[in-house]
């Protein structure tokens, strides 16, 4: 077979497997996620795969997501939009028409199941209370009067005071009940055994920049709230044990800070509420899923579950990388591998000793897996075969010892010809996600034009252990921009590189590592700094979540902001000479816009001519993960054009140097996308 070129347009052909549920016999109900290009949206519908047998989809809606088997193993519950509105629908497992079982929501974020399957809990948008709201909207002017933080989020736009509460319904359907009212919203709702009550976590009389949360129980009969943690630390996805003794829940103790600088831990604490304890503390490693990918979102909480005797919790795993299924002893004795590998298991569920789970790898971007109760593993779909006529990529890895002796982590994709060929060297986001073993489609990409691409782990990433991770907490620019270097030194002494011909590229801190860099050394010959946070002063002020900042940075607001502006990659942005693509997107509210027009404005403003700035509408700061089809394509093709341009790898001819040929398709590459169309008679 003849292989060719992976390309951006490439990208609306996958098919993407999530959010697993195992259901009786060994069936799997999953959501499969697909790019409608005509659209310009993507669209997803629940499939059910098994063992020996096709995967056939399940519902017919384009925006069916949520599958939820009821604990009797007779119906399926889901989320979709059909017509106006989000509503929950049941459908039977053996087939049949979906019904619906509430009214129309704007917003429906978790369903559960009550433990009988007489009930459903689900968790919706409700009216504005003036009386406790913080935001009141104008819907026909978009006025909003805004009265605490925060006022938007990346994940939902600008807030408009309506907050997220608990109902449930009986399985029939009929009128839902609403069991919390207030100025918080529920999240990941849990049914005891019983099914008296129902935990949840929620934010309830935190301060107005907290980023902490508690798990609470809520009795069903009567709506009495009852707070089970301690107000220590963030809390999220409780799941009681069997006998309705404990709730297991992911977070830690160690004060409001949900960034990722300490390890997210398996904890256990008793469902009348008091002290918790840690099943994982011991392995310091996080319980939350940190590997990047442009694939998926990223650092999803999964759900823990109870073994069938109470003995064990599974929860995910990270470690060096990797992320994968583990079983933590309940008495807190130790940790056992259900499965792992060297790949990235991003999401499972468990149903007595079986599994199922969605996984990637550096070659496969995501497939459905069962592991039985015998411990075989089934792959249970092929969702993308056509990735067979592509050449795809296995990185090698590099173990780069830093300047002070700590190993780091770093892997090379090497091009086809990697004798004195560029490379560009990538710095992840966060900064505590990590790079490992999931599929980034971008890498493919580059690599797949003549041009390596390197990418690693320095201190600050995840999956390491807590000294690893928070080592750049006040330091940003300093030990991980040493540690960027040295994993730029290995990649060096083991490739055949042209050090002449070396790029910088990276989004969110890996923009700002960009931005840092290119301003501190001469070592890259061009560079592209994405959705990059490079002043800190403006960024902890319009920042969805600027204060985050400030505790990574230890710069809390002092007064005249001196040390956020002395750490900020503008203040030797002018030290900047090679060609430079700035990257943004205009509804970013985690690194606003703003971060990316200075720094083009300056550079320019300074006759830095070779400086240019590609910026995206409708998308925020996940554009590369989960934007809209159509500015996924066109970024990356931007990041190919623009470092085909300034890097020149062989035999690849760079696109005319015109305004626009940046989106312009690469060599070989066709799609509607770029089929012209006429202008509409207002143009």
């Amino acid at each position: 077979m003849t292989r060719t070129r992976l390309v951006p347009s490439d990208l609306l052909h996958l098919t993407l497997p999530s959010d697993p549920r195992l259901g009786p016999g060994g069936r799997v109900f999953y959501v499969a996620t697909t790019m409608d290009e005509e659209r310009d949206r993507t669209n997803t519908a629940i499939w059910s795969a098994r063992a020996g047998s096709a995967p056939v989809r399940f519902t017919s809606g384009t925006h069916d997501r949520m599958p939820r088997v009821s604990p009797d193993g007779a119906r399926l519950a889901f989320v979709a939009e059909r017509g106006h509105g989000k509503r929950v629908y049941a459908v039977p497992l053996e087939g049949g028409e979906a019904s619906p079982l509430t009214d129309a929501y704007d917003g429906i974020s978790a369903i559960a199941w009550s433990a009988d399957s007489a009930w459903v809990a689900f968790v919706a948008v409700t009216p504005l209370d003036p009386s406790t709201a913080r935001i009141a909207l104008d819907e026909r002017s978009g006025a909003r009067h805004i009265r605490a933080l925060p006022f938007k989020s990346d994940d939902e736009g600008l807030l408009d005071g309506r907050r997220k509460h608990l109902f449930v319904i009986a399985r029939d359907g009929g009128e839902a009940r609403q069991l919390t009212r207030g100025d918080f919203d529920v999240q990941t709702p849990a049914w005891s055994p019983s099914g008296t009550h129902i935990a949840f976590a929620a934010q309830i009389g935190a301060a107005e920049t907290s980023l902490s949360a508690d798990i609470h129980v809520v009795d069903v009969a009567s709506g009495a709230l009852t707070r089970v943690t301690r107000g220590l630390g963030p809390c999220g996805v409780p799941a009681y044990s069997h006998d309705g003794s404990e709730i297991a829940y992911v977070g830690h103790e160690h004060g409001d800070d949900a960034g990722g600088r300490f390890n997210p831990e398996l904890l256990v604490v008793s469902a009348n509420g008091g002290e918790a304890h840690s099943l994982s503390a011991a392995c310091d490693r996080p319980v939350v899923d940190f590997v990047g990918s442009d694939l998926r979102g990223i650092g999803g909480q999964q759900v823990p579950y109870w073994s069938a005797d109470d003995r064990e919790v599974y929860a995910s795993l990270g470690d060096a990388g990797t992320c994968a299924i583990a079983a933590f002893a309940r008495d807190g004795s130790g940790h056992r591998i259900v499965a792992g590998g060297e790949r990235d298991i991003a999401a499972f569920s468990a149903a007595g000793s079986a599994f199922a789970f969605v996984f990637s790898s550096q070659i496969v971007p995501a497939e459905l897996a069962l592991l039985d109760a015998s411990g075989a593993e089934t792959v249970l779909t092929d969702c993308n075969p056509w990735l067979a006529e592509r050449t795809i990529r296995a990185p090698r890895r590099v173990r780069p010892v830093a300047s002070d002796g700590t190993a780091l982590d770093l892997w090379i994709l090497d091009p086809d010809e990697p004798e004195n060929a560029p490379y560009v060297l990538q710095v992840h986001g966060g900064p505590h996600t990590a790079y490992g073993y999931a599929f980034t489609f971008e890498f493919q990409i580059i690599a797949a034009h003549g041009i390596g691409v390197a990418f690693g782990n320095p201190r600050g990433s995840q999956t390491y252990g807590h000294r690893y991770s928070d080592a750049v907490t006040g330091d940003w620019g300093g030990i991980d921009a040493s540690d960027v270097l040295s994993i730029l030194d290995a990649a060096i002494e083991n490739t055949r590189m042209d050090t002449a011909r070396i790029g910088l590229a990276g989004g969110s801190y890996g923009g700002f590592m960009t931005t840092w860099l290119l301003g501190h050394t001469k070592r890259f010959a061009a560079g592209v700094s994405m959705r990059a946070v490079n002043d800190f002063v403006s960024e902890v002020g319009a920042a969805d979540l600027g204060w985050f900042l400030e505790r990574e940075l230890e710069a809390p607001w002092d007064g005249d902001g001196r040390k956020l502006f002395e750490m900020s990659p503008m203040r030797a942005a002018g030290n900047i000479d090679v060609p430079l693509l700035v990257e943004h997107s205009e509804r970013d509210y985690r690194c606003p816009i703003d971060q990316g027009e200075q720094l083009f404005s300056l550079l320019r403003r300074l006759g830095r001519t070779n400086t240019e700035f590609v910026r995206f509408r409708d998308d925020g700061h996940n554009l590369s993960r989960t934007g809209r089809p159509r500015n996924r394509v066109l970024r990356l093709r931007a990041i190919a054009q623009w470092l085909i341009r300034h890097l020149r790898p062989a035999g690849i001819e760079p696109a005319p140097d015109v305004a626009g040929a940046l989106f312009y398709p690469l060599p070989g590459e066709k799609s509607p996308l770029d089929e012209p169309r006429a202008l509409s008679s207002g143009s």
